[in-house]
């Protein structure tokens, strides 16, 4: 095992300790990774899976769906929403019966 010797000169011990002290607060705020979260404007977003559940179809249909417009995908941050009142008009103009 090898030991690595660093010399810090020009500072007094508390200031260094202090300075670690701020780092280690720095580190730790870094190191927790806050959550996209969606923004609450009265309006109900559910995830591509939960779409894929309500049409019983499977996620690669979604998707498909998306890209034809039948419905409206919005990303926030990494993640696809839908807008829960635009998919079950989606339901309804596709001939299809909402039953919550």
């Amino acid at each position: 095992m090898t030991k690595n010797v660093i010399q810090i000169e020009n500072i007094e011990a508390d200031e260094l300790l202090t300075r670690l002290d701020k780092l280690e607060g720095a580190i730790s705020a870094l190191s927790v990774q806050p959550q996209p979260t969606v923004p609450d404007t009265g309006t109900d977003y559910i995830t591509r899976k939960e779409v894929a559940r309500l049409f019983k179809v499977s996620i690669v249909t979604v998707h498909d769906w998306t890209k034809k417009g039948v419905l409206t995908a919005y990303k926030i941050g990494n993640r696809v929403f839908f807008k829960r009142g635009e998919v079950e008009n989606a339901l309804v103009q596709k001939g299809g019966k909402y039953v919550q």
